[in-house]
């Protein structure tokens, strides 16, 4: 019994194996095979794909710089290398040598160090007393500093020397960058066979530091992530997308390599030609992103002269198309100072906000779902009291008010009421409002199916989620519903509305330009309480809390949104100071949605006397571009 579990481990063992190299790491041990029987090498790295805006403008493109590649013949000697290196120096920009490359380079001009070791010390070595690596280490310790006192001229050479014998002598060493027209005509009238020209790309991006932050980075394989990336075929001085789209979209971007056999005689005989990589159209309107870059520059301008703006330094604002999901323009910017704003769109995704009552609409619908709001149903706006806790109001009496007109006119007790019914309980002035994390669940699983404390489905690396609240008490529910408890990042907040206009159906957002949409889940309310929701955020516009925010003949629905929240003023990662935010969300027309927008204020005032109109002022102007 033991020997057949003993041969069934063996052969489970070797099946995993064969399953590995067939299947998992198949790329990997084909191009292995290649380089080690074949003797088959690849160029470098090929021209990347641009990336495009949905109207063809090219916003990260190439231009090329000329390298110089010295590609090892067989049988060259030390001293033709080093005379190589010698007609290269002039045309070196920079160079770093270290003691290694110096000491080598003394080795190999000096009979490989041989006369500093003693002829008792090679008897030994004879003998086998000491070993090849003793003799190599002594050799090392007795090169003295005087020896290897070069001067910068050398230097030069000896790091050209160096560059030329790194790695394995069939690859191309880059020896030479940033050459010009006039220095390859001129290196190129030296005649050396084994130095050539390579025309490298560099990413250069058209509209400076518009939205550079999202294009993301290129440049060498991250060290955590070699083993990945072997295994696909790259080698390790391949250069890729190290963030942003850059990394999202690798595989579109990165193109094919040149493929050679290596040749008895080291030289290089070409199997396949290099492809560049493919262009990244984007759903991006260029035109759109740099005037709501402008309208975010100038309202922030205008804010910050008031005296209750100090906190404010910072706003985001996204266009997108409610149908697809796709993102027309997105602009995060920080406020350095009056002539200077940093590109912070990449926080959209990672940095989360309490939003307010622009999520209202999903408040509503948990409402709905837990037969806590009766359709139709008046209640006198009023303020709710709980035991040990201080009353909870509207920001003011708004009379008589249902789940369409708590929407239109943005009532926090009717969102109380609803929260507290949704528990199963009534209230009841100064009452023991006990709450369990389930209540928060049904709360956070309905936001979560419109987005918000979810991960959208974009097309970005390291999307977070937003924070949620850890503690369960029943003040902090009726927060909750307000928007005034869990946090959620500017971008969730698009995916929201889209939500709304789709008629609870939520699609992933999409920075790449595609045909299809990428449905992720639908809320699970009927059409008729929709028509509601949509009915009261539609009154939002149409003498609700944002009467003057679009024109009216849009036909916009969305809601506004105020926050009070907490700011850490001394940067001591403590919040000591109440500040209110601002948002907005909203999308147009309401019959046939053409774009959703939704503006974020952080920390706008830190004062309820005086709050500059932000999100109004943005949305007046983006919206009458849009239409223009």
């Amino acid at each position: 019994m033991k020997l057949k579990l003993f041969l069934f481990c063996v052969f489970l063992s070797f099946g995993i194996v064969i399953y590995k190299i067939n299947y998992t790491n198949h790329e990997y041990y084909t191009t292995l095979l290649e380089m080690k029987t074949e003797r088959i090498v690849y160029g470098s790295s090929t021209t990347r794909g641009r990336i495009l805006d949905r109207n063809g403008k090219v916003l990260v493109d190439n231009v090329g710089t000329i390298l110089i590649a010295y590609h090892k013949p067989v049988n060259i000697s030390i001293q033709e290398e080093i005379n190589i290196a010698k007609s290269l120096t002039p045309y070196l920009k920079e160079y770093n040598v270290t003691v290694t490359n110096l000491k080598n380079y003394y080795l190999a001009n000096n009979n490989n160090g041989n006369d500093l070791i003693t002829g008792d010390e090679w008897r030994l070595l004879d003998e086998r007393k000491i070993s090849n690596d003793d003799i190599k280490d002594l050799k090392w310790e007795r090169i003295t500093d005087e020896m290897i006192n070069y001067d910068e001229e050398e230097k030069k050479v000896i790091y050209l020397f160096s560059l030329m014998n790194e790695g394995y002598s069939y690859d191309d060493k880059i020896l030479l960058k940033n050459i010009s027209e006039e220095e390859l005509a001129k290196i190129n009238a030296l005649n050396i066979a084994s130095i050539r020209s390579v025309i490298e790309a560099k990413r250069v991006y058209p509209y400076g530091e518009t939205l550079k932050s999202i294009f993301g980075t290129i440049g060498s394989i991250p060290k955590e992530e070699v083993k990945s990336y072997l295994n696909n075929g790259y080698e390790l001085n391949d250069i890729v997308g190290t963030s942003g789209l850059e990394k999202e979209y690798e595989d579109i971007l990165k193109g094919e390599k040149a493929k050679y056999y290596i040749n008895s005689d080291n030289t290089l005989e070409k199997v396949s030609d290099a492809k560049p990589g493919e262009d990244l159209v984007l759903n991006i309107d260029i035109d759109i992103q740099l005037e709501l870059e402008n309208v975010l520059k100038e309202e922030m301008l205008l804010a910050k002269k008031k005296k209750s703006s100090v906190y404010f330094n910072e706003a985001f604002s996204m266009v997108g198309d409610p149908k697809s999901g796709g993102v027309i323009a997105l602009a995060g910017l920080k406020m350095i100072n009056e002539n200077e704003f940093n590109d912070i769109s990449i926080t959209a995704f990672t940095s989360s906000y309490a939003m307010g009552s622009v999520v209202k609409g999903a408040s509503n619908t948990v409402g709905y779902l837990t037969n806590a709001i009766e359709v139709g149903k008046k209640i006198k706006d009023s303020c709710v009291k709980l035991y040990s806790q201080h009353s909870k109001c509207s920001y003011q009496s708004l009379g008589y008010v249902d789940d369409i007109t708590a929407l239109k006119t943005s009532s926090n007790y009717y969102q109380f009421i609803t929260a507290i019914k949704s528990t199963g309980q009534t209230y009841k002035y100064n009452m023991t409002f006990n709450v369990t994390e389930e209540n928060f669940k049904k709360y956070r699983d309905v936001f979560a199916s419109y987005g918000l404390g979810n991960f959208t489905g974009i097309d970005f690396p390291n999307e977070q989620k937003g924070m949620r609240g850890s503690k369960v008490a029943g003040d902090l529910l009726l927060n909750f519903a307000i928007g005034q408890y869990d946090t959620y990042t500017p971008i969730s907040l698009l995916q929201y509305i889209n939500t709304i206009a789709n008629y609870g159906n939520r699609y992933a957002l999409r920075l790449k330009k595609s045909d299809y949409n990428v449905f992720l889940n639908q809320v699970g309310l009927d059409s008729t309480y929709y028509d509601r929701i949509i009915e009261g955020l539609y009154q939002v516009f149409h003498g609700g809390t944002a009467s003057s925010y679009v024109n009216k003949k849009l036909n916009a629905v969305g809601k506004t949104g105020t926050a009070e929240t907490f700011y850490d003023s001394d940067n001591d990662g403590v919040v000591d100071t109440e500040v209110i935010s601002s948002t907005l969300a909203y999308y147009f027309p309401r019959e046939d949605p053409l774009y959703s927008v939704v503006i974020v204020a952080p920390y706008l005032t830190n004062t309820t006397d005086y709050r500059y109109p932000f999100t109004k002022n943005v949305s007046l102007k983006i919206s009458n571009y849009l239409t223009s």
